[in-house]
């Protein structure tokens, strides 16, 4: 399956996708490639629908990401990724200090979130000089938590020793709450 020709016919979503970058399968993408396709696919032809009406108004955070109440969307080494909001279970931000001899040259600030299958997808990434005070994932996360918390409230945000081991640990006990507690809101 061609992704650029499944993104064709949902004018919307090729758009979106356009903007961000290229879309493009090539020799060190290709598994990236196959699993985009295979998160393209989890989608039902109503829900795709959905998703290109909904993404004509959503806002693309720090150049690489677009969450809709349907799906969280992605660029990513010339890759579009679509994953279903009801498969996310856990987004958190990381933060990189570079150094260099000792001495700070910038920060990295990352996006992570991790789906039902326990498969963790860096969504974004935004370099800063070393001193400041910014928070840009802190940002887009507090966005992406604005957007999502009506249509699965269940969705655990932050980073903690305590939740990494309980999603390593019990995944599917994990997975099971969180639908729980998405549902019964």
């Amino acid at each position: 399956m061609d992704l650029n020709e499944e993104l064709s016919r949902y004018p919307n979503i090729a758009e979106k996708a356009k903007q961000m970058g290229k879309i493009k399968e090539g020799f060190f993408n290709k598994k990236r490639y196959a699993e985009a396709v295979e998160l393209w696919q989890r989608f039902s032809k109503e829900e795709l629908e959905q998703l290109n009406q909904e993404i004509a108004n959503a806002e693309i955070l720090l150049k690489t990401t677009v969450v809709t109440p349907t799906a969280l969307c992605y660029f990513s080494v010339n890759v579009f990724f679509v994953i279903p909001v009801r498969d996310i279970v856990w987004a958190y931000t990381r933060i990189i200090k570079e150094s260099m001899n000792f001495i700070p040259t910038g920060k990295r600030h990352q996006i992570f979130l991790m789906e039902r299958s326990g498969e963790q997808h860096l969504i974004c990434e935004k370099s800063t000089g070393p001193f400041t005070k910014k928070t840009p994932a802190g940002e887009a996360l507090g966005e992406i938590k604005r957007i999502l918390d009506p249509v699965r409230p269940g969705i655990v945000y932050g980073y903690s020793d305590e939740i990494y081991s309980w999603f390593c640990s019990d995944l599917r006990g994990a997975v099971a709450q969180i639908d729980a507690e998405s549902t019964a809101k």
